[in-house]
């Protein structure tokens, strides 16, 4: 056994859940996860009852298992992650400083050289976008000096975030995301606050209406 921490086996274990390795509905035991990744049992326990704790495993029948998403749950995420974002990109757009507008100018270059490239690679494509799209986001939650709205921001991101993997399969989804971020972003250097918050919330609602027709499409039908 690794002579490693709970955080560790945390790490480990959350990964799993949100690549799928432990797909929704899987069977969480102790022992068994204990062998799969290589950790001392007493990690591996104190993991899942912080990965229970942040709903990401739950207890049902006696039995622990990986939370299962329905629409109505990617509905409720949604509504906070609009009612955040919107007021972050506001508060973005009101509070930038010159330098951090350079910044956010720079990257969004960096975005914008995105549509230039050849996506025949997509699995390169759609990582380099992930990237961006966190430093993005992680950004705005910088100039609006809200540390607190990006922890929660993180945390949800966390729940849908295998889904999410699977709605970036589709290539043109991607590019539509990208031209999206550009415009809030353009709407954020020109100080246009109002523009900005409801640029992010329509952005928002795009994601949120793609991925529950992915999940009735391909994965559940229970509402």
């Amino acid at each position: 056994m690794k002579n490693l921490t709970s955080s560790d086996a945390y790490s480990r274990i959350l990964n799993a859940i949100i690549t799928s390795e432990l797909r929704p509905g899987d069977t969480v035991a102790e022992i068994q996860l204990a062998q799969k990744f290589g950790f001392g049992r007493t990690p591996v326990r104190e993991a899942i009852m912080r990965l229970e704790n942040e709903g990401f495993i739950v207890s049902a029948e006696r039995k622990k298992r990986v939370y299962i998403l329905f629409p109505k749950d990617i509905e409720e995420i949604f509504q906070i992650k609009q009612a955040i974002e919107s007021m972050t990109a506001s508060q973005a757009a009101e509070k930038a400083t010159a330098e951090e507008r350079t910044e956010l100018a720079d990257m969004l270059a960096e975005i914008r050289s995105l549509t230039t490239l050849d996506s025949s690679q997509h699995d390169i494509f759609v990582q380099m976008w992930l990237d961006l799209d966190t430093d993005f986001h992680g950004l705005l939650f910088r100039i609006a000096n809200n540390s607190r709205a990006g922890v929660i921001v993180d945390n949800l991101n966390l729940q849908f975030m295998r889904i999410k993997l699977g709605m970036l399969v589709l290539e043109e989804r991607v590019g539509k995301s990208i031209y999206e971020h550009l415009e809030i972003g353009e709407a954020i250097l020109e100080g246009r606050k109002e523009d900005a918050a409801r640029l992010m919330h329509t952005h928002l609602e795009t994601v949120k209406q793609t991925i529950i027709a992915l999940m009735k499409t391909f994965y559940y039908h229970a509402p």
